[in-house]
């Protein structure tokens, strides 16, 4: 009986502490791995304490950490679970140890009580198996003697040569250019536009009730000819767009007028689907024929003009 009284004092002088202890434990997602095969390390501290959080040191080894995750605490009457998830990577083979871990638990940003996490022995293999071999050359390699830099004369010359290859193919290109035919140079803005025109009406697509088709054929042919004589992408304008332009750039009103009276008529077939009557169709053709003929007659007084000068 006197034995067994110290024995219970004792016990109850150690038994809050051991009730405030913190609990830790460290598992391995596993225990054996392959090279640069990420592996989670759980963490789970239990304390009885008043601990708002943990911090926890990982000691360096052959491994790399990945990445670190904290899951929510979990909060009982008894107990405050806090758990750690921490990623590593091993990046070469043997048998390693990973631990101790230290944990800090605090209390309103100040160290209340410090503890120590087990350790965890994880082997890591190599990703060949006990049949593969490792990878070595098929053949031995060679040795070079000598001074590489005498290699610099052939590339030289085969710069050199590169070289000539490029000349000669720019002034045949520009030779090409001087010998070609008159015959094969564009002919002037207008006569293109009133070519191009002519084929269009010989399609007769009013007549077959395809008025968009006529109207978009008929815009591509105006803006390219605005564009060989004003010298602007009409493609890329709007009808308002090129209606300033041509302000800015066309003197005779009537020609502007007209210019943006096709327009604007081509914009309410292609976007409002308006179905044009046969007498506006017939008067576009009438201002496009008017039209082209006062570039022509233009055309004619610059060039009796040109040789008056050059006399």
């Amino acid at each position: 009986m006197k034995i067994c009284r110290p024995l219970f004092i004792f016990q109850l002088l150690i038994l809050p502490q051991l009730l405030s202890a913190a609990q830790v434990i460290l598992s391995a997602s596993t225990l054996t791995a392959t090279i640069a095969e990420q592996i989670e390390l759980r963490l789970i501290v239990r304390s009885l304490e008043n601990i708002d959080e943990i911090k926890v040191s990982v000691p360096t080894g052959d491994y790399e950490i990945i990445r670190r995750q904290s899951q929510p605490l979990i909060k009982t009457a008894e107990w405050r679970t806090f758990e750690q998830v921490i990623t590593i990577a091993f990046f070469k083979t043997g048998d390693f140890t990973v631990g101790p871990l230290d944990i800090e638990l605090l209390s309103a940003k100040t160290s209340k009580e410090k503890e120590h996490s087990g350790t965890i022995s994880i082997r890591i293999r190599s990703l060949l198996g006990e049949n593969d071999k490792d990878i070595k050359p098929l053949k031995k390699l060679l040795a070079i003697k000598g001074n590489p830099l005498h290699l610099l004369k052939y590339l030289a010359g085969a710069a050199l040569i590169l070289l000539l290859g490029i000349v000669l193919l720019i002034l045949k290109h520009k030779m090409r250019k001087k010998t070609l035919p008159v015959s094969l140079s564009l002919p002037a803005p207008e006569i293109e536009l009133e070519t191009r025109i002519r084929e269009l009406w010989q399609q007769k697509l009013p007549q077959k009730g395809e008025y968009k088709l006529f109207f978009i054929l008929l815009g591509e042919i105006i803006k390219h000819f605005l564009a060989r004589t004003y010298s602007f992408n009409a493609d890329d304008f709007t009808t308002a767009e090129i209606s300033a332009q041509l302000k800015s750039s066309e003197k005779d009103s009537d020609i502007v007028a007209g210019l943006e009276n096709i327009f604007q008529q081509a914009d309410l077939v292609k976007f409002a689907e308006q179905i044009p009557e046969t007498a506006v169709i017939s008067t576009l053709a009438e201002k496009i024929a008017t039209m082209t003929g006062k570039y022509k007659k233009r055309r004619s007084l610059a060039e009796v003009d040109h040789v008056q000068i050059g006399r």
